[in-house]
């Protein structure tokens, strides 16, 4: 099948998050704008911040031109992270459009492809509507809270012909020290291998923190979506701006605790 470029492009955007970053190789030069894949990053945590957005930024062919987040505080230091980081090149930026309703993200027919960076029961849902929108997809890792929402992620993506790709920075990391263990393994120096060991951390639990005074500009009900209604707790979304990981992930009803967080990172280097 042949493919045009502009498709081709389409292809990548899905992987954009986990490769090097053009400037690393070489290639600062914008692409001109027909040339470039239009994004949207739906959620704006430790992830969009530390990994995403930064990445996305740096690629000439990729323009960032949405961001989604259910806290105004953290949608609005996304937002001016994004006009910052094109403020200082040539090319006219209109701007970065921003929402807390994802929906809207996926409405755009601009929009080529979005990077999904939710904590984990939010993953399903965006994924299959942006497929059905024809969107491709880069969603962080683990790609679903439960094994029947990966399925029908699964689905979606075939019916809909969309790339779709879970990220594992552990494993796309071409420098890092876990590709480098498995190329010496690979070799044959450690001779025959017959059992790995993996620490993951601990299983989640059921989640019974106490109600706290809601943080102001978070839509909460919002943040909740299809997991059981309970009362604000700042552990599961913490208040404003942040630079370290939330612990929504000790509990069922957001994640799967540590065997979907690093095990979906070390089952996979094991394997």
């Amino acid at each position: 099948m042949r493919s045009s470029r502009r498709r081709f492009l389409q292809a990548s955007a899905a992987i954009v998050p986990t490769i090097a970053a053009s400037s690393a190789q070489g290639r600062s030069v914008r692409s001109a704008a027909s040339d470039r894949i239009n994004v949207g990053v739906i959620g704006c945590g430790k992830m969009a911040n530390d990994y995403h957005l930064p990445q996305l930024l740096a690629q000439p062919d990729v323009q960032l031109v949405a961001v989604c987040e259910v806290d105004r505080n953290r949608l609005d230091h996304a937002k001016n992270r994004v006009e910052s980081g094109y403020s200082t090149g040539k090319t006219a930026y209109a701007g970065c459009a921003a929402y807390t309703d994802f929906r809207k993200i996926i409405e755009r027919e601009d929009i080529d492809a979005v990077c999904i960076a939710t904590p984990d029961h939010w993953h399903a849902i965006p994924v299959i509507e942006a497929c059905k929108a024809g969107k491709d997809v880069y969603c962080e890792k683990p790609l679903t809270l439960t094994i029947e929402e990966a399925k029908h992620c699964v689905e979606a993506a075939r019916k809909y012909e969309s790339i779709v790709q879970t990220g594992s920075q552990q494993r796309s990391n071409v420098f890092g020290p876990f590709r480098e263990a498995v190329e010496i393994i690979r070799s044959g120096r450690l001779g025959k291998i017959n059992r790995v060991t993996v620490g993951v951390g601990i299983p989640s639990v059921p989640c019974n923190l106490p109600a706290e005074q809601i943080e102001r500009n978070l839509d909460w009900d919002l943040w909740l979506g299809q997991a059981p209604m309970r009362p604000y707790n700042s552990i599961l979304s913490p208040r404003g701006v942040h630079n370290h990981f939330p612990a929504w992930r000790n509990y069922q009803e957001f994640s799967g605790g540590g065997h979907t967080d690093m095990g979906a990172h070390h089952y996979d280097i094991a394997q």
